[in-house]
């Protein structure tokens, strides 16, 4: 099933005749009246990672990033899109994973945050997917409090869990930003 913004859907309850409604707040309606949200599944290393498809702007392939001096390594740098500069995060790199050579499967995907758009690497985008959200559970207690507060659930779907991700905290806590909005004033995209 290859739904309007060209993400194919592997909905969970999908079955022949199943239609879905889709919502503009994402939550999901299926025809015996179960309810839900939509999530973007992507890898990184072996793990795999959703996110709410409706903080999800558009995913480009892997391209030139231009490096910004002073980041830390798990920002890549900026990039251009279509004349705004958009700052790029490895998520790889941001939580702990060995860094890898990037491929033709490397991914990045443009997020809405807020009032800003920024990129993610992501080592490859799965599916869209169509959770009921009694299925997410809170994240489990670990020692470090940092990496927890990243997380929003966890799901365990068909044999594999699934990590929810909770943008708003990735991006409000890292003081890097700001160095990026003060160097985006001062570039200038060349059309």
């Amino acid at each position: 099933f290859q739904a309007e913004d060209g993400i194919r859907d592997r909905s969970p309850s999908r079955g022949l005749g199943d239609v879905y409604k889709r919502q503009e707040n994402a939550d999901v309606i299926d025809i015996n009246g179960n309810e839900g949200k939509q999530y973007v599944s992507f890898k990184i290393a072996e793990e795999t990672y959703i996110l709410d498809i409706r903080k999800v702007r558009e995913f480009i392939t892997y391209e030139r990033i231009t490096f910004i001096p002073n980041l830390p390594e798990y920002y890549k740098g900026v990039i251009n899109l279509r004349g705004s500069i958009i700052p790029v995060m490895d998520l790889r790199l941001r939580f702990g994973y060995e860094q890898l050579d990037c491929h033709e499967r490397t991914v990045i995907m443009t997020l809405n945050i807020g009032d800003k758009l920024l990129g993610l690497v992501v080592d490859k985008v799965l599916d869209v997917l169509h959770l009921p959200e009694d299925r997410i559970q809170p994240p489990p207690e670990t020692e470090k409090v940092i990496e927890r507060q990243f997380l929003e659930g966890i799901c365990e779907w068909q044999d594999e869990m699934l990590i929810l991700i909770n943008l708003d905290t990735l991006f409000d806590q890292d003081p890097s930003l700001q160095l990026i909005e003060e160097t985006q004033h001062s570039i200038t995209p060349i059309q």
